[in-house]
């Protein structure tokens, strides 16, 4: 694999802790993954750290330089914020489909 420079990977990371809802984010027992319609990307555990991998134009490039652990924990973070969000957006909806309802005559 490719080496993925750290200035990049550095880069890359901000991009992406900057707009995540461009991403679908997802969170599994291996890491984080994302991507957009350019590229993909993971933050992979291996053993105590994690990898930052990113696919493009079908190579993967690989940064094990970096403290990504930090990474994880502002991204999963982040994804826990935004789903939150989006349950409260859908109570919000079915609150006002209810008021709605209630409102109705019979």
């Amino acid at each position: 694999m490719p080496d993925f420079k750290i200035q990049e990977a550095k880069l890359l990371f901000k991009k992406i802790h900057s707009a995540p809802k461009s991403y679908d984010l997802k969170i599994n027992e291996d890491g984080i993954t994302g991507s957009d319609e350019k590229i993909s990307f993971r933050l992979k555990r291996e053993g105590e750290r994690f990898n930052f991998e990113i696919v493009i134009d079908g190579l993967t490039f690989t940064n094990t330089t970096g403290d990504w652990n930090n990474a994880v924990i502002m991204l999963t973070s982040t994804i826990r914020k935004i789903e939150k969000e989006n349950e409260n957006l859908k109570i919000e909806l079915a609150r006002e489909k209810l008021r709605k309802y209630l409102s109705e005559e019979n």
